[in-house]
């Protein structure tokens, strides 16, 4: 199992001033937090971290300033990088692990569905242009579908050392999981928030979770009992405490901001706008998200 992988990322929300400028100040707070309460893993500008409406110039000044940061708190961090063009990716990867990055996470390209054989070159080609280890990102939600024979042959690329599956669907993230243990160093992040527990049980070595920015400790405890202690049912037993978040994390139509209005609602963290396209929340979404998540009850376990 590789060490450096094997742990909780959140996919944190990237707080914004009310101009649409990054608040870092409020980012390394709210970092500072999730580590404090036992998470060793951070994923900065993925999807919830609204990577798709930043400019590559504001990807990259963000990454230098919180990247370093969190390697300084003993965090290991992967960065989100995907772009339409691979060369923008790999610009976008280099200059992660010149920041110190352990890895990039890394779509196919989306709008264009690709064949497998193109999903094959797309990663070969970030491979062969970037020295940053790659977490291939499969979600067929957004882009073209990743087979379990295309990542077999994506297994064998040096640079390539984790898949996320995002699937929602348990076997295809069974099948990477399998292939997985047919090659070195290779393993499998669960990248659905409720199917949390059977890809844990299956042998996900971590979780590329929303619900970390907002329970921390409950998703930590709950990574020690699967993957440290091997307590399944003492992991069951927390599974069922995080369920009503990792429901809604995945299933409401509006998750980052419903994260970040968590943060700030219950936590008190100055979270800020959404960018453009995303709209803010309406008041009866806001408390539908506290109803559905049953998150100041729950938020007890963080105070």
């Amino acid at each position: 199992m590789n060490e450096k992988f094997a742990r909780i990322f959140p996919a944190m929300v990237t707080p914004m001033n009310q101009d649409g400028s990054f608040n870092y100040d409020t980012a390394k707070k709210h970092m500072d937090w999730m580590i404090e309460n036992g998470i060793t893993g951070m994923g900065v500008l993925m999807a919830s971290g609204e990577y798709q409406s930043v400019t590559l110039e504001e990807h990259k000044e963000y990454v230098n300033i919180m990247v370093p940061y969190a390697k300084s708190k003993g965090a290991s961090v992967i960065v989100g990088c995907s772009r339409e063009r691979a060369e923008d990716a790999c610009e976008l990867m280099n200059n992660a692990y010149e920041a110190g990055a352990d890895a990039a996470m890394v779509l196919p390209s989306f709008y264009y569905h690709q064949s497998q054989e193109e999903i094959i070159d797309h990663y070969t080609y970030l491979n062969d242009h970037s020295d940053l280890d790659i977490m291939v990102y499969n979600n067929p939600n957004v882009t073209s579908g990743i087979t379990r024979e295309t990542m077999a042959e994506l297994y064998k690329l040096p640079h390539v050392k984790i898949v996320k599956d995002a699937s929602m669907v348990i076997d295809v993230m069974t099948d990477f999981i399998f292939e997985a243990e047919k090659h070195d160093d290779t393993a499998v992040l669960c990248g659905c928030d409720y199917l949390l527990y059977p890809a844990y049980a299956t042998g996900a070595i971590g979780w590329i979770s929303m619900t970390a920015n907002i329970l921390p400790k409950l998703s930590a405890d709950f990574h020690k009992a699967m993957i440290v202690d091997k307590d399944y049912q003492k992991g069951l037993e927390l599974y069922k405490q995080l369920y009503p978040v990792v429901n809604m994390t995945e299933r409401f139509p509006k998750p980052t901001q419903a994260v970040k209005y968590i943060l700030e609602k219950v936590y008190g963290f100055e979270e800020g706008i959404c960018r453009r396209p995303r709209r803010g929340l309406s008041d009866e979404e806001k408390e539908l998200i506290l109803q559905w998540s049953e998150i100041e009850r729950l938020s007890k376990t963080n105070k």
